[in-house]
């Protein structure tokens, strides 16, 4: 039986570095089945073609190592899978026969032993020899520990508090079985010279103390009892490199409840190690890998964030400094990572088990394309809308998220270069499905509103002036808000609220005072559950009219009466299930048009309609695009024509439809985002003058971010 995690809140420092000059980029995760549960992963040349395979550890209750050969452009084909012990949770590969082809030594958490399998240099492996070791067994490392030119086999041994210490042979058996007692719950293990003598040491992250234990080596085999060493809560992952260029080990741990990494330098002397210093890493980093991912030479890292379903890379500046991750999303149950150059160019790439999909995702590091690289960051349970605005007054976009799950909006602050800090959240009413945003006491900040489905209710958030917001205050609207829009609608400079209420069919206007408050609901009939509303003068009156897409398959256009107030609504029928709507002029002869999704698993359809001018449209044109339910449109290639970016809940991706001219689309490109894509939000997130695009992934409850690399328009 697997261990259970145990999550806990710990403070510790974490050390504010600058940004670097040099940047790492990725393609979006390319999925590769691997077998039932993939846990770990190593990298090795098995059949000798020169590209680089995998061999996946398949665990939960597995007994299989699956193996998938690499080809130049960095696919994988599974070749076979090979019977081990029970529940393999680790793979190392090294030549245990001294035949030239790479071999498999695998840890097996269950039974308690290493399976040994002997590589042909084919790609196919023999029957699995296997070595008992201690209980509970979860990771390994291998060297030479007695100088005998033969590769031996460390292990740490969770369950007993020590290191079983495997002796190779030379013909692929072993022997020995010595242990070495570390610290409490030995969860990894790397092995390096921390001592500069030339002696191979061990390095063992200890789960539950909170520590690294170091054992230095004595050149038989045996190693001295532990020098310790502090590290972040709950040390997770170990790996080795050199990370500030003196030539001399060191040590970076992945920390899975204080949600960092820990740096160790060696000391001047190269005798010892130094006082850690801890670096941001993400939401419950499961595991860890050293490359070059921006090619500049320094080693750089990559952790797994088993919370967000990403990977954070962390580039090395070169010291032993890193700076805030950057994320990608990596697919669905990540829980390991490891690296290697699967495509042949300069950089490092990225492979990761994803254990809930029975998969490996590859992200290839460095190519390009329209939207190549799509970045996930942390959002709170459930976000189902999100805005845009700069709250903090830096000049750069920020994001705000309505957390559904959680009652709660996340914030998510721009750093300017398409990345985003790590959310904060502020309490909201129950079940917050849409936000918008702008200055509702006109101080010059901008300020927030959610509309409460579950509460019945739209909070109010101000802005403190800093991008931190004061505490909710809520107001009464119709039952069961699920849109919300904002507009000045009685021309009175005060900003007003249109709320979609779903069960009570009803659209609930709140009138601003310019304070930040709101006076009582006044309440409109619309269509049948409403879904989603937006504003516009659709007639050119010059007075705002607003529409709802209604689940009774139509729309509501309400248009605005010349004195005070608004007309009854006129119902139009465009599609099955209408969701999300955008009223702009999408042809460019000055009247407001309409884009609507209309949804159906599988089947939906964008139709797009032209104004007359009158508030009344024209027939619509339909184009598919699969399992839509939700829209955003902006001018994405720079050509001065708007496009439309549709969800695919079906496919987790994203798509963008080209604007031809005269409101004509054409289907674009498909983006892999998070699981579930709820909503998108389109802005220029690296101050370049493109826009990007953001995507609430609900179900790996996290934001997408896909940084616009479009050449600009001659």
């Amino acid at each position: 039986m697997r261990m259970k995690v145990l999550v806990s809140i710990a403070a510790l420092a974490v050390y504010a570095v600058p940004a670097w000059p040099a940047t790492a980029t990725f393609n979006a995760p390319t999925a590769f089945p691997a077998g039932t549960s993939p846990v770990a992963i190593a990298v090795g040349d098995f059949n000798r073609d020169g590209f680089p395979d995998l061999a996946v550890a398949n665990g939960n209750n597995g007994n299989q190592v699956t193996i998938m050969t690499g080809s130049a452009n960095g696919v994988f084909t599974t070749l076979g899978s090979y019977t081990v012990g029970s529940d393999p949770v680790a793979v190392a590969v090294g030549d245990f026969n001294n035949d030239g082809n790479l071999d498999l030594a695998v840890v097996n958490y269950s039974s308690a032993s290493v399976s040994i399998l002997l590589g042909t240099g084919t790609g196919s492996f023999q029957a699995a020899l296997n070595f008992t070791v201690g209980k509970e067994p979860y990771a390994l490392a291998l060297g030479d520990f007695n100088g005998d030119g033969n590769l031996d086999v460390a292990v740490a041994d969770f369950a007993d508090n020590n290191v079983a210490v495997l002796l190779g042979v030379g013909n692929g058996t072993f022997t020995g079985g010595l242990r070495f007692g570390t610290g409490v719950n030995p969860r990894a293990i790397a092995v390096g010279d921390f001592n500069g003598d030339g002696i191979l040491d061990l390095a063992v992250a200890n789960y539950f103390s909170n520590t690294v234990s170091i054992l230095v080596g004595k050149g038989d085999g045996t190693f001295h009892p532990p020098a310790t060493f502090g590290v972040g809560t709950e040390p997770i992952a170990i790996v080795v490199a050199d990370f500030n260029g003196d030539g001399k080990p060191d040590l970076a741990v992945a920390n899975y409840a204080s949600a960092n990494v820990s740096i160790l330098l060696s000391t001047a002397s190269g005798t010892g190690l130094q006082q850690a210093r801890n670096y941001a890493a993400g939401s419950q980093p499961l595991s860890l890998a050293v490359g070059d991912f921006n090619a500049d030479g320094k080693p750089d890292l990559v952790v797994v964030n088993g919370s967000s379903n990403s990977i954070g890379i962390l580039l090395g500046k070169g010291t032993g400094a890193f700076p805030q991750p950057v994320s990608y999303f990596s697919g669905v149950g990540s829980v390991f990572v490891a690296t290697g150059n699967f495509n042949g160019d300069a950089a490092t790439d990225v492979v990761v088990a994803d254990e809930s999909a029975n998969s490996v995702s590859v992200l290839l590091a460095g190519s390009g394309g329209t939207f190549p690289h799509e970045r996930g960051y942390p959002t709170g349970a459930g976000p189902a809308s999100m805005a845009i605005a700069d709250f903090n007054h830096d000049g750069n976009v920020d994001l705000v998220m309505a957390d559904s799950n959680l009652s709660a909006v996340s914030i998510l602050l721009g750093n300017g270069n398409g990345s985003f800090r790590l959310p904060v959240n502020y309490p909201v009413g129950n079940g917050p499905r849409f936000v918008v945003v702008g200055d509702f006491n006109k101080d010059g900040h901008t300020d927030i509103a959610v509309a409460d489905y579950d509460s019945s209710e739209v909070s109010i958030l101000l802005n403190a002036g800093d991008g931190s917001f004061r505490p909710a205050v809520n107001y009464k609207v119709g039952n069961e808000p699920i849109g919300l829009a904002v507009a000045d609608l009685n021309g009175n400079g005060n900003l007003d609220l249109l709320v979609a209420n779903y069960s009570s069919s009803t659209v609930s206007i709140l009138y601003g005072a310019g304070d930040g408050t709101f006076g009582k609901a006044v309440d409109y009939p619309v269509g049948v559950n409403p879904q989603f509303i937006a504003v516009a003068d659709i007639n050119g009156d010059g007075l705002p009219d607003f529409v709802t897409a209604n689940h009774s398959n139509t729309v509501s256009i309400v248009l605005a009466k010349s004195g005070a107030g608004f007309n009854r609504p006129t119902e139009l029928s465009v599609g099955t299930d209408p969701t999300c709507l955008a009223m702009t002029d999408l042809n460019g002869d000055g009247k407001v048009d309409m884009a609507v999704v209309n949804f159906e698993t599988g089947n939906s359809v964008l139709s797009v309609l032209l104004g007359n001018g009158d508030g009344t449209f024209g027939p619509p044109a339909d184009y598919p695009i699969g399992s839509s339910d939700y829209l955003v449109v902006a001018d994405f290639n720079g050509d001065g024509i708007p496009d439309i970016a549709v969800n695919n809940i079906t496919l987790d991706s994203v798509v963008i439809l080209q604007g031809q001219g005269n409101a004509v689309f054409q289907a674009g490109l498909n983006y892999a985002v998070g699981a579930d894509p709820t909503a998108l939000a389109a802005g220029d997130f690296q101050n370049n003058g493109k826009q990007s695009l953001a995507v609430a992934a609900y179900n790996s409850q996290q934001v997408s971010v896909l940084v616009n690399t479009t050449a600009a328009a001659q």
